[in-house]
């Protein structure tokens, strides 16, 4: 078995097709994050292999998460011990249960780190779309005039959902970024003020995802979150889309009851793992 790293998502792209293109819904972070580009250099990209060829893979997020849920628990360890030499300052690690505390534990005895459950979360599909009714306002797509919003609700959900620190600079990019990337938004707006937004991502072998989803604090209980959801999973369905995903906090009740009120349907689970110096 050994561990391989790739600079750029073109040389990384043989092991991206055999690991994340089978399964558009379970890899569905990971086939959005490589759309990035260009590519930060400093950005993960991993390849493991044993004697048949790849068995697994792992990559970076712009936070910086390593996403492994494309690793084999078997590959954990061998992996963990490759990149600890270099990536010693590694912040969390996030995939399913069995692929996420794998690689914790053995990020952790390779590194003499701790780790701690940051937050998990619940993948949802959409089976048949049950839209609110009687909710004021209506929908529409947002457009540069809005660029400066959306960048302050993108902040505001990071801060919120994952206790990012603020970073405005970020947050303006991510958004100018979207529809290069074949994304848009959708706002919820009751007159003329939009009270709600949704991203949706670009159809990628026939699944997109949604999120973040945002309601300001002002706005929220008056079932805006739950109409420009269903009007980003319409939009999604009218750029191609068969599957429709979004992750929900399982901490968070109601978007949890929002989202299956929908028609969304679980079909999977992450774990999110945070590593700090070992006291």
């Amino acid at each position: 078995m050994n561990v391989q790293l790739f600079e750029t998502p073109d040389g990384f792209g043989p092991v991206a097709r055999w690991v994340y293109r089978r399964d558009p819904v379970t890899f569905t972070t990971e086939l959005t994050t490589l759309r990035t580009s260009p590519w930060p250099s400093d950005r993960l990209l991993v390849a493991a292999y044993d004697g048949d060829g790849v068995v697994g893979a792992a990559m970076q997020m712009a936070d910086g998460v390593l996403l492994v849920n494309g690793l084999p628990p078997s590959m954990a360890k061998e992996t963990a011990l490759s990149l600890a030499p270099t990536r010693s300052d590694l912040a969390a690690v996030r995939g399913t249960h069995s692929t996420a505390t794998s690689f914790a534990q053995a990020w952790t005895e390779a590194t003499g780190t701790e780790a701690s459950v940051a937050f998990e979360e619940t993948l949802y599909r959409l089976g048949v779309l049950t839209a609110p009714a009687d909710v004021a306002g209506a929908p529409r797509l947002a457009g540069p005039r809005d660029e400066e919003l959306l960048a302050g609700w993108f902040d505001a959900f990071y801060v919120e959902a994952f206790g990012s620190v603020s970073n405005p600079h970020a947050s303006r990019a991510l958004v100018a970024g979207i529809p290069g990337a074949g994304g848009r938004v959708v706002l919820w707006t009751v007159g003329d003020e939009p009270v709600a937004m949704a991203r949706v991502h670009g159809c990628l072998l026939g699944m997109s995802r949604i999120g973040p989803v945002y309601t300001p604090p002002a706005h929220r209980a008056r079932g805006y979150g739950a109409a420009v959801t269903a009007e980003a999973a319409r939009q999604a369905r009218g750029m191609g889309a068969r599957d429709v995903v979004l992750f929900a906090d399982d901490a968070n009740p109601t978007s949890n009851g929002v989202y299956r009120r929908l028609g969304f349907l679980p079909v999977g689970e992450s774990v999110q793992y945070a590593f700090t110096p070992r006291a």
